[in-house]
């Protein structure tokens, strides 16, 4: 049962990246199952199934004509974190406005779990942001930190749309922010952000709503600038080795 699926997989992720990278636009038909099938060598039900994982996506889409390919614009969330995966030329666009907008969502979670939050409450988000910066060092505790504070944040304000919304940008920030990589924006400027967590653990301690999300925001602009500043670095280093 493992190899069928493995295959699927196999075959769906191919596809999926052909897509994505514009080896057929937008609109264009992918070939028949037949050419399909001999192309992965495999039989049609694999095929059938890694299409219909396509659909789920939101890049493919059945057809009486055959299977059409979908602008990216009309896929899923889903697809954030394939795309992000694809390569440094696609990267360093979406992952600022992925920043944009997980700076936004993050703003408004902020402002209202300390507008509603205990005393209690704001002592465990304070707890929160002081295991986020004593863990920088430590990839995935880093990342559980984020995690369990926003989680707090969430079940402080109770706002089910914020959170059905915020779940996959959330999930996208802890993935493709927290890496560790050399080029990792928190590896390189540790100092900068740990202060503006610490900012925002003050503000939550005297229950300034404003001054949480500015804080916040802040701290996603010093990740944002940083991911921009690498990209023109590594660009002037490029465009120097061509000449």
């Amino acid at each position: 049962m493992s190899e069928p699926k493995s295959r699927v997989e196999s075959t769906f992720a191919t596809l999926r990246s052909e897509i994505l990278l514009g080896q057929y636009r937008s609109g264009e038909r992918l070939p028949s199952e037949r050419d399909l099938s001999a192309k992965f060598d495999v039989n049609r039900s694999v095929i059938r199934e890694s299409i219909k994982k396509l659909e789920q996506l939101g890049i493919a889409s059945v057809t009486p004509g055959g299977v059409r390919v979908l602008p990216v614009e009309e896929a899923t969330l889903e697809v954030l974190g394939y795309l992000l995966d694809l390569g440094e030329i696609q990267k360093p666009d979406l992952f600022v406005q992925l920043l944009d907008v997980f700076g936004g969502m993050l703003a408004i979670s902020s402002r209202l779990a300390v507008e509603k939050a205990s005393p209690e409450e704001r002592t465990t988000l304070c707890g929160n942001i002081e295991q986020m910066i004593s863990t920088f060092d430590d990839t995935e505790a880093h990342r559980e930190a984020w995690k369990l504070f926003t989680d707090n944040m969430l079940s402080i304000h109770k706002n089910l749309v914020l959170r059905l919304v915020g779940n996959g940008i959330r999930t996208q920030f802890l993935t493709n922010t927290m890496e560790p990589q050399n080029d990792n924006p928190q590896k390189v400027i540790p100092t900068a952000l740990k202060n503006q967590l610490k900012k925002t653990a003050e503000a939550v301690r005297r229950r300034d709503p404003d001054g949480t999300s500015n804080s916040l925001i802040e701290y996603v602009e010093i990740v944002k600038n940083t991911v921009l500043s690498q990209v023109t670095e590594i660009s002037s280093k490029k465009e120097k080795e061509t000449k």
